[in-house]
């Protein structure tokens, strides 16, 4: 798949490799449809996942999921709810898979689907067969619409299969006329059902383009026969008589008896491990963080590495404490908290302080607690608010640097550790447990109450200095010019973590080259009104460049892509066109010509599209660069949100990625 626009389609027998469709083997949700007979009876099929290893067969239990036993390896697989869907008449069995986080022995996941012997019907009379794959953001990455098939109950539909360190997916299409029991045994699960309950003829119903090979020179379909049998027999490892009968139910009464719980699952609360009810005032808020934080920190191992161990503190074991009394010049104190990291012979402590809304650090308190960490021989103080520090490793309080000789002071926002928990989670987990509790942590952290939203506000002086500046009264000794460009720098940084929670690298901030030094840029505020920041994503084309314009209300981000050298002009203006096919139609295009004297051609990408002539130079000189830039009103609230600065920020270079940016090439 080119750009994510239209999904991959399959045909029988035919495969793709996921890695090309850039798809996140976190979260695949694959979808089954079954339509409605042309009778109009509902055909609702029952989904399995077989979980494979190189033997051909299921190594045990808990590698056959299904309707009596519906998830395995903690979720890894996960079988869903049924829809319904109105538009195509048709039943939608939903499954959520994390490929990577299946254990290496399973080498193949078969997704098959298969029909109760209380329905009539079977998937013959069904309208509408149809298996797709998406993306964890809802999008369709492939499609396979299933042949009609014969008089099968049982129909494997497709199967993800290991290859080197990616994975693959076949589609299969290939029925089984016996049903699920004997889909069940050829994979080498052993049915805990009478022998004559089971149709004797278990072989799967097939045809010609059964035989067909992939692009990996392998059978689309195993093939079966008295050799093969006979080798998946030695290979067979029993299962200890699982039942693929469903359990006898009892009369339901109707839904809506007696109802007591809410109509719609949307009204539920899912519970959580870091609960939010009964958060009230600032106290209350630090001290749950500061308990959830110490706690994750303690139990999640790839989490508390990247944080920790910039700070010094070893890989080791990691104790956490929370409100340790002290005693300093006869007075009681109690940090937040308290952190130990030992191995071997080396153990690290650290004093922590915690700051969550709007609060910040006081320095008397931080000046305190690095005397104290001084007599009691720690390594650091560690404090922690939604405050971002202005650079990296300079700290947003400024204590005397005499009392930082032996003891470090070092801060975290929470910005930053939403994101090393983001970072964790796209790795590699020792165990599902880890994994789990920190997706929890990151659902307190999301959450209004927890008081850990970070960066959010331009300051109190941000509508002083925008109106002073429009005015062209803003003056460069004004303690609102200040404030402005740190705050800026602050959401320049906010942006790039942002960035990095979602893309799973480390995206950095970088001064502008015009203004590499704050006061520089206060003067160029004070000047122009306008603000600088660039953005440096790993792999990306080229830095994103955000300005900012006060007196215009104007947000604006721009990429710069090196032309190809050896095509043709109006070559070169296709090579970008063939690349952006999803940007906004708004966005300026500059062509910028080779030469000492370089000429700068402008147009709107709607216009190039219609016409590409337009972008190319009237003395015929061939463009050695062209330039993107989207642009979109600034908001004028000073907090995050709609509406506002931040928003109009993050918002716009968020979409100015994932239509430009990542889809150009380096040439």
């Amino acid at each position: 798949m080119d750009n994510g626009e239209t999904p991959v389609e399959l045909t029988k027998g035919g495969n793709v490799d996921l890695a090309v469709l850039r798809a996140t083997l976190g979260k695949l949700t694959v979808q089954l449809e079954s339509g409605d007979t042309a009778s109009g009876e509902v055909i609702e099929a029952d989904v399995s996942v077989l979980l494979v290893d190189a033997n051909g067969t299921v190594p045990n239990n808990d590698c056959f999921v299904f309707y009596n036993q519906p998830m395995a390896f903690g979720g890894a697989v996960h079988l869903r709810d049924n829809l319904r869907s109105v538009e195509h008449e048709a039943v939608i069995s939903m499954i959520t898979l994390s490929l990577d986080d299946l254990p290496d022995e399973i080498q193949r996941v078969v997704v098959v689907a298969s029909l109760d012997d209380a329905v009539s019907s079977s998937f013959v009379d069904s309208t509408r067969l149809r298996m797709s794959i998406q993306d964890i953001d809802a999008i369709e990455l492939v499609c396979f619409e299933v042949p009609q098939p014969s008089s099968e109950r049982a129909l494997l539909f497709g199967e993800f299969y290991r290859r080197v360190d990616s994975w693959k997916f076949r589609a299969i299409g290939q029925g089984y006329a016996a049903g699920l029991a004997a889909v069940a045994e050829h994979f080498g699960v052993e049915i805990a059902e009478p022998a004559e309950d089971i149709d004797q003829d278990s072989s799967p119903a097939r045809t010609a383009s059964d035989d067909s090979a992939d692009a990996d020179g392998e059978p689309a379909v195993e093939a079966e026969g008295d050799r093969e049998a006979s080798e998946a027999a030695d290979a067979l490892v029993q299962c200890s008589g699982l039942s693929v009968k469903r359990s006898v139910r009892a009369p339901r009464m109707p839904r809506d008896w007696n109802r007591s719980m809410p109509a719609t699952a949307g009204d539920l609360q899912t519970a959580r491990l870091f609960p939010v009810a009964g958060i009230g005032g600032a106290e209350e808020q630090e001290r749950r963080a500061t308990s959830a934080f110490l706690a994750v920190l303690r139990m999640v191992r790839p989490f508390s590495k990247a944080l920790l161990s910039p700070l010094g503190a070893p890989a080791g074991t990691i104790e956490t404490f929370v409100e340790v009394p002290f005693s300093h010049k006869e007075e009681a104190y109690r940090p937040d908290g308290l952190i130990v990291a030992t191995r071997g012979q080396k153990i690290w402590r650290g004093l922590v302080e915690v700051k969550t809304g709007s609060n910040e650090l006081a320095v008397p308190q931080l000046e305190t607690y690095v005397d104290i960490a001084r007599d009691q021989n720690f390594a650091a103080v560690l404090t922690i608010s939604n405050q971002l520090p202005l650079a990296d490793g300079e700290h947003p309080v400024a204590v005397d640097r005499r009392k930082l000789k032996k003891v470090a002071l070092v801060h975290l926002s929470w910005d930053e550790i939403r994101s090393a928990a983001h970072l964790a989670l796209a790795g590699p987990f020792p165990d599902q447990t880890q994994r789990v509790v920190l997706t929890e942590f990151l659902r307190y952290m999301d959450h209004d109450r927890s008081g850990l939203h970070g960066f959010n506000d331009m300051g109190k002086r941000w509508a002083q200095v925008r109106d002073s500046s429009k005015a062209l009264t803003l003056r460069l000794n004004d303690a609102g010019t200040t404030e402005i460009v740190d705050r800026f720098d602050q959401l320049m940084q906010r942006t790039a973590l942002d960035l990095t929670n979602v893309l799973g690298v480390r995206v950095r901030t970088a001064p502008p080259e015009d203004a590499p030094d704050q006061a520089s840029r206060r003067q160029q505020l004070v000047d122009s009104g306008v603000l600088f920041g660039s953005l440096r994503v790993p792999g990306a084309v080229n830095k994103m460049v955000i300005r900012t314009d006060i007196r215009t209300d104007s947000v604006s981000v721009t990429v710069s892509a090196r032309a190809p050298k050896t095509a043709r002009a109006d070559t070169r203006v296709r090579w970008l066109l063939r690349q952006i096919p999803d940007a906004d139609g708004s966005a300026r295009i500059e062509s910028i010509s080779a030469g000492a004297r370089p000429h700068v051609q402008p147009a709107l990408l709607a216009d190039v599209r219609e016409d590409q002539k337009i972008l190319l130079h009237p003395d015929g000189r061939e463009a050695k660069e062209f330039r993107v830039t989207y642009t979109v009103k600034m908001g004028q609230k000073r907090a995050s949100g709609t509406g506002t600065l931040i928003g109009s920020v993050i918002e716009l270079v968020t979409k100015f990625y994932a239509e430009v940016v990542q889809e150009i090439s380096p040439v």
